[in-house]
């Protein structure tokens, strides 16, 4: 399978997870406001590869990484619980394929 199929597939499974997320939601006291979903960052790694096929992975925004690649999630706002849930559906997809991926997040 072509690299660039692969990397669509998996950010179509990303963004499907990321929509049917539930997002935790805090207000904060002493302030007047809705509440709002938790903050955090998301991102997907991948190591060994190597030639034409990390080149394609670049092309699709993956950065380099003090180990392998990565590819910081940057939509859906603030919402660590929808952008950890689209970097663990990507990640999985990637490991479908035989990609030796992992995904990473934290909350801000």
């Amino acid at each position: 399978m072509e690299i660039e199929t692969i990397l669509l597939e998996a950010h179509t499974r990303g963004h499907n997870a990321a929509q049917n997320a539930n997002p935790q939601m805090i207000a904060v006291r002493g302030y007047e406001s809705e509440p709002f979903p938790i903050c955090g960052f998301a991102t997907v790694r991948v190591t060994g590869l190597r030639g034409k096929v990390l080149a394609e992975f670049k092309n699709y925004g993956f950065g380099k990484y003090s180990l392998g690649i990565g590819l910081n999630v940057g939509d859906y706002g603030q919402s660590y619980d929808r952008k950890s849930a689209y970097a663990r559906a990507y990640t999985q997809t990637l490991k479908d394929h035989g990609f030796n991926a992992w995904s990473e997040s934290r909350l801000d």
